[in-house]
């Protein structure tokens, strides 16, 4: 097995990078969900509040963020980052500081509704590992034979990036990460915390910020349920930290 693809998402919710290599830190890799939006109150903003945020590409620069939306583009410096805040994501809230009101309304007047621009100032324990703005683990494992198999079933093939994965894995069975414990991939350890229960952002086409119709959800809930979730690809914990490269061999170590 080997690595084919890896990726990051410096804004959650935000368009993913791809990357030739990264360093995997005890958040997960390097870069990944540290910044979101904030609805007021603190819940974070996210492609289930809005399908079009697929489409706002975020970039790191200089301690700060580099975001483009539709064409327009939108820089904030690392020292706009001022105000204490909370950021809930489910039933966690995480320390952070949010940007200053000129950013606030720029963000407001591209998704129609008003949001903060909120950078994680410390992470919060959940599962036993501390966690950026992800949903739950540090980051998230996925199979290519598995998406082929899972194509099989589709009426139309699907590509990885509706699943949103960190790393993707080549040259193993379709759904051979059942049985996959811990993972050494390049100089890194992973820990297996639980299979990745799937929600409507799987509908939703990841170039154009948009849902098309059920899938694949809808076959997930058929071919892949376990524990009452429909589940792809699995979420990991960072055992031991180190630098991640484009085909690096993976080995299951359980």
């Amino acid at each position: 097995m080997r690595v084919s693809a890896l990726a990051v998402y410096p804004l959650k919710g935000g368009r993913a990078v791809a990357l030739d290599e990264v360093e995997l830190e005890p958040l997960g890799p390097a870069g990944d969900r540290r910044y979101c939006l904030a609805r007021p109150g603190g819940r974070a903003f996210t492609q289930r509040d809005d399908a079009s945020l697929a489409r706002l590409q975020a970039h790191h620069r200089a301690g700060g963020l580099a975001l483009e939306f539709d064409g327009a583009a939108l820089d904030v410096p690392a020292d706009a980052f001022v105000t204490k805040s909370r950021v809930r994501v489910w039933t966690r809230e995480a320390l952070a500081r949010t940007a200053g009101v000129g950013v606030d309304a720029q963000l407001t007047k591209w998704f129609g509704t008003p949001l903060q621009l909120a950078r994680l100032e410390r992470p919060v324990q959940r599962e036993g590992a501390a966690l950026a703005f992800g949903d739950a683990a540090t980051l998230l494992v996925t199979n290519a034979a598995s998406l082929d198999a899972l194509n099989a079933a589709l009426e139309a093939p699907l590509p990885m990036d509706r699943f949103r994965p960190n790393i993707v894995v080549a040259g193993a069975a379709a759904y051979a990460e059942d049985a996959w414990g811990r993972l050494r991939v390049g100089d890194a350890l992973l820990s297996p915390v639980h299979p990745c229960g799937r929600c409507e952002v799987t509908t939703i086409d990841q170039e154009f910020g948009a849902v098309l119709g059920d899938e694949p959800l809808r076959a997930l809930s058929r071919l892949r349920m376990q524990e009452g979730e429909a589940v792809f690809g699995v979420r990991y914990a960072v055992a031991r930290t180190g630098r991640v490269r484009l085909g690096d061999p993976v080995e299951s170590l359980d």
